[in-house]
């Protein structure tokens, strides 16, 4: 589905370009009318299944897994994204290391309504939740209420508090 859409972007961009190269550098004639808005591109809309939700919960986790950071934190809700910036939280993660390299295994997902899910999911000898919402169109990761308030505190205050209690090793 994706490389349909990419292919069809693809090409609707090339006759874009094509017909911009006509030559014609006149003037339009007829101005735009006042408060006339500008058309533009619609992000395609995911589908609200329980697919959809389990492919952006597994590339999440992947994301999580590999130590991409900035990824996984690109794949979040906007009230995630407002709890802590990209760059601080891939900070916390480098600066307090976070086991990587164990993947993570999406158990179980359903619907709650039309713009929230759940998935359940396993990494190695743990196993847990996480809620998934939908917002402009998208699918999107929400972190849990444990970590939104880790974050409200600074992520400074967080590697120090998981430094002294040894959770967190540089």
């Amino acid at each position: 589905m994706r490389k349909t859409i990419t292919a069809t972007a693809a090409l609707g961009l090339a006759l874009l370009v094509a017909g911009c190269g006509n030559g014609d550098t006149t003037e339009p004639t007829t101005p735009a009318a006042p408060g006339a808005a500008s058309v533009e591109a619609a992000k395609p809309q995911e589908p609200k299944t329980v697919e959809a939700v389990k492919a952006l919960a597994q590339s999440e986790f992947d994301a999580y897994a590999a130590g991409d950071w900035k990824g996984a934190w690109d794949l979040w809700t906007t009230e995630g994204k407002d709890a802590i910036s990209r760059d601080e939280y891939a900070r916390l993660h480098t600066e307090c290391k976070t086991i990587t390299g164990l993947t993570f295994e999406i158990t179980n997902a359903r619907l709650e309504g039309e713009d929230k899910a759940v998935v359940n999911y396993k990494r190695s000898i743990a196993a847990g939740m996480s809620e998934i919402r939908y917002e402009d169109g998208q699918w999107r990761y929400q972190p849990d209420a444990g970590s939104m308030a880790d974050y409200a505190k600074g992520v400074d205050k967080v590697i120090a508090e998981g430094q002294a209690s040894g959770r967190c090793q540089k």
